[in-house]
């Protein structure tokens, strides 16, 4: 998975993979302004697909599960400050 480098708001975000730079610049730059849903199917043998849903317009993003881990480290330590979180 190659990282890269996307600024948001005028503030640099790096090790961003493209889906979640797909997902936070939709949630933070577009005119849904919203915070993400997460959803999590999953099949009975525990293979799972989680997506993030943006509640204001439904766009839908699916996302591995190492994207998973860094987005919420992400929203953690920056969510507040661009007025986005993505929740459980």
């Amino acid at each position: 998975m190659s990282n890269a480098t996307v600024t948001i708001d005028g503030e640099l975000v790096t090790n961003m993979s493209a889906p979640l730079q797909a997902i936070v610049k939709h949630l933070c730059e577009t005119d849904c302004h919203a915070y993400g849903d997460l959803v999590e199917w999953c099949e009975s043998r525990h293979d799972c697909t989680v997506a993030v849903i943006c509640p204001s317009c439904d766009a839908k993003f699916i996302i591995e599960d190492d994207d998973l881990v860094v987005l919420k480290r992400w929203t953690d330590a920056n969510g507040i400050a661009f007025g986005v979180m993505v929740t459980d």
